[in-house]
């Protein structure tokens, strides 16, 4: 049956007693496809009823529905002509794995962080109010993203409004992890009612089928539900701010789904539908473990693709054992580090998992805090908790941060407090692609006074800078890439330059008379530049290499001595070039009077960089890569021999 659907007005042809085929047969897609390709499979295997139910009822061509997250859209886009594109899901010129309004104009946004929909909801139905009949606004938000702050401000404008807007609050008790908070129990409270709620859904059919009197019967019952339901829950936070409430009802009887949905879309006002769903629904390890079908790797090989010819020399490729993840490197100095000292936190906004650190709340649950998708109120805790004499470590990716600048200013920043900012995922990030990459947390740190910004090249590195940021006496950042770290480690930790603030370490330096350029690289890039230089050494081109280790403090006796002896200064960073690293060392150049060195600076260019299959095809395709840098080495050793 699901071979005949290729858009939803395939769907609206079917019977409604063809529905729970249909959503058989797209759980059994999503098994087999997202399985073999990755990507995030328990979040859609809980939505198949619900978002089959949607497109049966609306006409998303003209209304509007905006997915929160938008990481539980695959069968979404498979009711709307994109089934046959999910071979390549999340790969390269592939299916995004978010919504995205470039494949299809059923996708309104391009989102991938959590909490918007319901703004970006009213602000559709703000701009169709005009039109007649209105079109329906649809936010599909999950229990874990209601607890975002600004779903409590966009629920708070909405109810105030009387805006039409359906809030459809997609309950199953998880996002990546455990949902967490207040909410999250309230939530809980009643969605422990759903047996009496299941009852109550049987009798409705039930009276639905007496003839005459059914229909009287089962709307006096529905009052004497809503009774029943305030006593259970007292204190409805939803009515109270001025939101009409429906549900909770089971959001894998589709059926039902379609039968509710048509009764919500008759309502005026703000209306939130309660459903309740289970994570990773078919899943045969969904029950036990929900985070674990979260997201999927792949089991099929990726398609190779074609890319900018290598400028290697001919031989063997010599392959390099990797490393421990960055994410569990920091995990496992950290919480070795706690080991010794009792102040040291660990903070994070919803994901223990991602982060790294369940391993560190087992061991020290008194001194984890997951306070949920709310990453304005994180900074600000861990503020607090520096001012009164802990040391926090405030873990979440680089682009979540972005939602707490103003805490990361005025909490952090402007007090001068210790709280360590550790940004995971700092660069590409492969298969998420632009929502996902952590490629602006330099430009907009780098700006506030007082923050010192590092980042490590190894797991050597890493523990050395956590030890440096432990004893620091005011804010520090350091950002580490979605990758592992090197297998083999060229210096020895006792050989190491000492971590001092602003004191880079030379890792390769050029002969005096052969000293043209000099390689700044910053981060886990100096391990693709160390390869480049090795690469340049075979043909006979000296290079001096650097690892900058700081972005803030700068190095700047080092540079100012680069700076008098060097033709070109190249910065190299997996960041955005404007604002990143290399302007920092562009703008200390601009302060020396008597430098001889140009500054080329090789970063991620001025535009968002798309999903690739790896990480490492995203670096290539930015000149970043061995490769990359090798190449533009060349090009300036030939402009200089030309001039």
């Amino acid at each position: 049956m699901l071979e005949r659907i290729s858009s939803p007005a395939d769907l609206k042809r079917l019977p409604l007693e063809s529905l729970p085929q249909v959503c058989a047969e797209v759980r059994e897609f999503l098994l087999q496809s997202v399985q073999r390709t990755g990507g995030h499979l328990g979040s859609n295997l809980g939505v198949v009823e619900l978002t089959t139910a949607l497109h049966y009822v609306f006409d998303l061509s003209r209304d509007r529905c905006v997915w929160d997250v938008s990481h539980q859209c695959y069968p979404h886009k498979i009711f709307t002509g994109r089934r046959e594109r999910f071979e390549k899901l999340r790969m390269t010129d592939g299916l995004c794995g978010f919504t995205h309004p470039d494949e299809s104009p059923y996708d309104l946004f391009h989102t991938g962080h959590a909490g918007t929909s319901i703004s970006l909801a009213l602000g559709l139905a703000r701009g169709v109010a005009h039109e007649t009949p209105q079109p329906h606004s649809i936010a599909v938000i999950g229990d874990a993203s209601l607890g975002a702050g600004v779903s409590f401000e966009a629920l708070n404008y909405a109810g105030a409004s009387g805006q039409r807007v359906l809030v459809i609050l997609n309950d199953n008790e998880w996002s990546i992890s455990k949902s967490v908070g207040s909410m999250a129990r309230y939530l809980s409270r009643i969605r422990s009612a759903k047996v009496v709620q299941r009852a109550n859904q049987e009798i409705h059919k039930l009276l639905a089928a007496i003839p005459v009197i059914g229909e009287k019967v089962d709307r006096t019952l529905e009052d004497m539900a809503e009774v029943m339901r305030h006593a259970m829950v007292p204190g409805h936070v939803f009515e109270e701010l001025g939101v009409t409430y429906v549900g909770p009802i089971d959001g894998h009887d589709v059926k039902y789904l379609v039968e509710n949905l048509q009764r919500v879309r008759e309502l005026e006002g703000t209306v939130l539908l309660h459903v309740l769903t289970e994570k990773g629904k078919g899943h045969p390890s969904a029950p036990t473990h929900p985070e674990r079908v979260h997201g999927v790797k792949g089991t099929g090989p990726a398609p190779k693709t074609a890319g900018a010819e290598s400028s290697k020399l001919p031989g063997p490729t010599e392959v390099r054992p990797a490393g421990p993840a960055y994410t569990k490197a920091f995990a496992d100095a950290l919480t070795k580090l706690a080991d010794r000292d009792v102040r040291v936190h660990a903070l994070t906004a919803g994901m223990p998992s991602g982060t790294g650190l369940e391993g560190f709340a087992e061991r020290f649950p008194a001194r984890f805090h997951d306070t949920g998708i709310t990453e304005q109120h994180n900074v600000a805790m861990a503020a607090g908790m520096a001012k009164a004499g802990l040391r926090p470590f405030v873990a979440i990716y680089s682009t979540f941060l972005q939602r707490a600048y103003d805490q990361v200013f005025q909490e952090v920043a402007l007090q001068n407090l210790p709280v360590t900012l550790c940004l995971d995922r700092g660069g590409l990030v492969g298969q998420d692609g632009p929502t996902h990459n952590g490629v602006f947390d330099l430009a907009y740190l780098r700006t506030l006074p007082n923050f010192t910004i590092l980042a490590p090249r190894d797991a050597t590195d890493m523990r050395r800078m956590l030890e440096f940021a432990l004893n620091a006496p005011g804010p520090v950042a350091i950002r580490y890439p979605r990758d592992n770290c090197p297998g083999v480690e060229r210096i020895h930790a006792n050989e190491r330059t000492a971590m001092l603030p602003g004191k880079a370490e030379v890792l390769v330096e050029a002969p005096a008379g052969e000293r043209s350029v000099a390689i700044w690289a910053y981060g886990a890039l100096v391990n693709q530049a160390l390869e480049a230089v090795e690469r340049l050494a075979r043909r006979g081109i000296s290079v001096t290499l650097v690892d900058a280790r700081f972005a803030k403090p700068l190095d700047e006796e080092l540079l100012s001595q680069h700076a008098l002896a060097y033709r070109y200064i190249v910065t190299v960073e997996e960041h955005q070039r404007a604002g990143g690293f290399g302007s920092a060392v562009l703008e200390s150049l601009s302060r020396l009077p008597n430098a001889r060195a140009q500054g080329r600076l090789l970063g991620i260019p001025d535009r968002y960089i798309e999903h690739c299959t790896t990480r490492e095809e995203q670096l290539g395709a930015c000149g970043l890569d061995a490769d990359g840098i090798e190449r533009a080495v060349l090009n300036l050793a030939a402009a200089t021999r030309v001039s």
